[in-house]
This record gives C-alpha cells, structure tokens and sequence, in this order.
C-alpha cells in the first residue's frame, strides 16, 4: 500500500485549494517519487540478519513499527521534510520485511505449495497499490494517511497467532516448539503426522550440516583465517550460482520494460495516442497487473515455475515488439508533453494532442479501431509480464539459497532487486534519448527473448521439491536434474563415489 500512497498524495498536494505549508517544485516532486526506493535497499541489507537474529515472526512484527509511523507522519505533516521522512520510514521498513516474509513463506509451506503461496506476495503488492488508487479516488489524501494505519496495527495483531518457522527453531535447537509449529502448520495434526518431516528437516538442518561443519572448521583452524571462516558460506557453489540466477531473473523482469512501463504509463499512453482517457488507461494497467498475479500464483501449482516464466516471457517480448513496431512505422522517436507532466504522471496538458505527435499520426490517417492496438499491447504486456517474469526472483529468493544463510542472502538478492529497478525507471528517458522509442522497446524485446534461451539452460525446476533438495541441486550434490525433474545416471553417481572415497 506505501508504494501506492505517493502517486496520490502528490497531485492531491499540488491542487489542494487548502491553505497548506506543503508546497511543491520540481525537485521536491521528483525525491517524493523516489526516496523510498532509494531507502528499500539500504533495509533490504540488514533484512537478512534482522531476521535471522530475531526470528522471521518476531521480525515481520516488529517491521511494521516504521510503517505505522510513516502513516501517522504522512496525517500530521506540516511540510515536506516531515514527506521525506515518512517516506524514508517506509523505504527502510519495507526492505527490512523483504527477507523476513519471503524466507518465512518458503520455510512454511509445503513444498508442493510453496511456489503458489510465494507468487501471493506478488499479488498482494499489487493488490496493495490498486487499494491505494481506489482509496485515493474517494477520500482526501490525510484521510486515506490514518485509515492505513489499521494495517499495521492488524498485521502486528495476526501475527501473534502463528507459529514461528520451524526451519528457524530447528537451527536454534528449539525442537519441541519446532514440532507443535509444524503440527499448527499442517493443519493442527498429531505429533506422529509430522514427525517424518520433521527428522528430514532435522537431517538436512543439524546432522548434515554438523558432519560438514566438523570437516570445514579443520580446514579453518589449520588455514588460521576468522575472516575467511565466516565468509566460507558465501563463496560456495550453493550460494553463488543462485544468486547469479536470482540477479539474472531481476535484471529481465526489469529490463524487459515492465517496470518503466508502470512509472511513464500515462505519458505512455498518451504519446501512443490511447483512445480513451490517459488516467482510466492507468487504472486498466493495474487491473491487468491484478489479475496476471493472481492467475501465474493459481497456476504456478500445476504449470511448474519454467513453462510459466517461458509463456510470460514470449508474450512479453511479442507484445514489447509490437509496440516497437508500431512506433518506428509511424515514426514517433520520442515520449510526447514531457514538460507538461508532473512526477506522478496523472495529468497531461491538453495540447499535447495538437504538438508534434499529432502532426505525426495526421499523415498516417490512422483508422480508429488502429488506435486500440497500441493500448491493447501495452495492457499485454504488463498482463504477461505480472503473469510470470516479474514474480519469479521473488520466488527463488526464498527457495534457492542455504539455510544457514537465506534470510541475509534473500536480503541481499532483494537490495540488488531493488536496485535493477531504480536503473530501469532512470535509465528510462536516457535510452529513448539514444536509442529513440522504437529502439527502446526493441532492446526490452531482445531481453525477454534472449532472457528465454538463457534461462532454458540454467533455471531448475523447483516446484514441488524441497528446500534440501534445492540446495543439493546447486551444490552438485543431488541424483535429480531439476532441469529434467529426471534422476541421473546411477553409474556416474557409483563412480563419482568412488573417487569421493580414494
């Protein structure tokens, strides 16, 4: 809901007839738009060691503190410094509930469950921003400030009837609490109805971990290196080649236009000369984005992460290409009525239908029903995108990494998620200044293509497999080829046992 809030706060500010010290130029407008995503990064760093200290419970708790404060600053501000600070308590809270959430949702859940339940954060992002657009629509800006605030303070409260993950309280050797979450989990059954999944957590949590840790602290005590020991975990196979597939899937879902087509949608759509009004456009996009995240977390289940991501891929990249097409056959190189658009892009200046662009479009005699194809492919694009792709990074962050280090791990995946956003949303206008519009699209294009092939050959399947089994997958330890769901030749595996032995 916080990612919602400014694009209704700002232009409500600037045409408040009220008497209010809130003023705002330019600049002020551009930091409001941004400083949160500067701010998520910096929470999403130490969201990892947050949670993990604390416990993914306690952390989802205690990480709406800032929230409520932000809603409560955003009522009562006098000015904008008072803007900036609520957004800055909403940036820092939202990046120290990244790796607490994602991790506590994966560890939970089972795992033929897991992917469904995962993609629901998505939705209920998205959820959250179409909330704020409707209630924005109906209320003042203060008012829709302190209604927020009872999500806060709801979350908190609900929070206190679920259980802690059981992967945390195995690792901190609470083993009866352990059990009874499981029991609550998987529906408040007997203690023998979890007990085999509570030895296979038991096994791959404590007793492989312990046999490896024996070998690895002899290696570290002879090298002498403190330094080198507590980095260990971060130079291994199981956590690099996973961050790098994470770090992949976040720079395709961002810069296959998915995320600069959400920022500029009404300068967008305007400058594509959308047949029916610039803002209901906008609200169009957020239904599509809506319901593409509610389909890809129904059908994640049964379809498998690849078939999904690939599908959302293919039809974002045809979709991105048409708009390019499209573009470059009526020769509009460039966004249209920049300089008549505020930050939150919900107003243009009327003449933007009588400048450059129009006398474009005029020679072109550009039938009616032709209007609705460039609104009809920007709504499929972001529908597919949401279906799949964007989604996907969220997904494996609470998937791929090592148990010992997944909540810093997930933390840090999401601050260079965050990250590859912001440099979409800039590098925005600066790539249509190079490349023009059409060159602009065609590049996202090429991403989502590109992005196909590549991840046909390196991203597991890993639905319905458990989190030990993930892990086993990168570390090169496990018999099942996630990328086939097929076991691999018994042969090998006696041979490389062999050697393992000599």
């Amino acid at each position: 809901m916080t990612q919602g809030f400014p694009t209704i706060a700002i232009p409500a500010i600037q045409s408040s007839a009220e008497s209010s010290s809130i003023t705002l130029n330019k600049e002020q407008i551009s930091w409001l738009s941004s400083i949160n995503l500067i701010c998520m990064p910096l929470g999403c760093l130490f969201s990892g060691m947050f949670a993990q200290y604390l416990g993914k419970r306690r952390a989802m708790q205690l990480v709406n503190l800032p929230m409520l404060a932000a809603w409560l600053l955003f009522y009562y501000a006098t000015c904008t410094e008072h803007m900036y600070l609520a957004l800055c308590f909403v940036g820092i809270g939202g990046g120290l509930m990244e790796a607490a959430v994602i991790t506590y949702v994966a560890e939970i859940t089972d795992p033929k469950y897991r992917g469904m339940f995962s993609a629901l954060a998505t939705t209920c992002v998205s959820l959250g921003v179409f909330t704020q657009f409707l209630l924005g629509s109906l209320m003042h800006w203060r008012t829709v400030a302190i209604v927020s605030t009872v999500i806060p303070l709801f979350s908190i409260a609900m929070l206190c009837f679920v259980p802690e993950s059981p992967v945390w309280l195995i690792r901190e050797r609470r083993f009866l609490d352990a059990v009874k979450a499981l029991q609550w989990l998987r529906g408040w059954v007997s203690e023998k109805t979890v007990e085999t999944e509570f030895k296979q957590l038991y096994d791959e949590l404590i007793t492989q971990k312990s046999a490896r840790k024996t070998v690895e602290d002899q290696v570290s005590s002879s090298l002498g290196h403190s330094l080198k020991k507590k980095l260990h975990m971060w130079h291994k196979r199981s956590f690099v080649v996973p961050f790098l597939l994470v770090l992949l899937t976040f720079f395709i879902c961002h810069f296959s236009g998915k995320t600069p087509i959400r920022s500029y949608a009404v300068l967008i759509f305007a400058t594509l000369k959308a047949p029916i009004n610039k803002n209901n456009a906008t609200i169009l996009l957020g239904i599509s984005e809506l319901l593409a995240t509610i389909l890809g977390a129904v059908f994640i289940h049964s379809t498998g992460k690849r078939p999904l991501v690939f599908t959302s891929m293919l039809g974002t990249g045809a979709c991105i290409s048409g708009i390019a097409i499209y573009t470059h056959s009526l020769d509009i190189r460039e966004l249209t009525g920049i300089e008549t658009v505020n930050a939150s892009m919900s107003m243009l200046n009327n003449s933007i239908l009588h400048n450059g662009m129009a006398s474009q479009l005029s020679p072109v005699n550009v039938h009616s029903y032709l209007e609705w194809i460039p609104l009809l492919l920007v709504l499929l694009a972001a529908f597919f995108a949401n279906l799949g792709i964007r989604m996907i990074p969220w997904v494996l962050i609470g998937e791929v990494f090592p148990a010992e280090i997944r909540s810093s791990a997930s933390g840090f995946a999401g601050c260079m998620g965050y990250l590859f956003g912001f440099l979409a949303n800039k590098m925005f206008l600066l790539m249509i200044s190079v490349l023009t519009l059409p060159g602009t699209f065609a590049f996202y294009a090429c991403v989502s293509f590109i992005g196909i092939i590549i991840l046909y050959f390196i991203m597991p399947e890993t639905e319905g497999c458990t989190l030990g089994e993930i892990e086993a997958h990168f570390s090169k330890k496990s018999d099942v080829n996630l990328l086939r769901k097929t076991k691999k030749d018994n042969s090998q595996n006696d041979d490389a046992k062999v050697l393992d032995i000599e």
